[in-house]
């Protein structure tokens, strides 16, 4: 399988809206670090911008990773936020799919597309 080192597209569409932004994924042996920042859009709330800080493992094409601490682009923490655990495949097309969800069972389907050329 390809590293999955660097910066991927993220979308993502779950019950009550959507995900839309970048992950930075570095990949050492079977073991993944990385961040998520996006935009998020909940029905009839102002959207804001979230960087959620994961780790995960890589078990053949399958990939977990596990969302650590969540903050503002600029550090500052967000509290009241739902950690999300986002479960997918490294597909043949070479992007990652799969679900998300967290502790109040709110559930996603995702999409990651490697950005070419980018790297960490």
């Amino acid at each position: 399988m390809d590293s999955l080192t660097g910066k991927w597209t993220f979308t993502e569409e779950f019950e009550c809206g959507t995900d839309k932004g970048f992950a930075y994924l570095e990949q050492k042996g079977d073991e993944l670090v990385g961040y998520l920042e996006y935009e998020e859009c909940i029905e009839d709330e102002e959207p804001f911008v979230v960087r959620q800080l994961v780790e995960g493992n890589i078990h053949g094409n399958k990939i977990i990773l596990k969302g650590l601490q969540v903050m503002h682009p600029n550090g500052t923490p967000i509290q009241n936020y739902n950690l999300d655990i986002l479960e997918g495949t490294y597909t043949h097309e070479k992007k990652i799919v799969g679900h998300s969800f967290d502790s109040e069972d709110v559930c996603g389907v995702f999409v990651m597309t490697r950005v070419i050329g980018d790297e960490l």
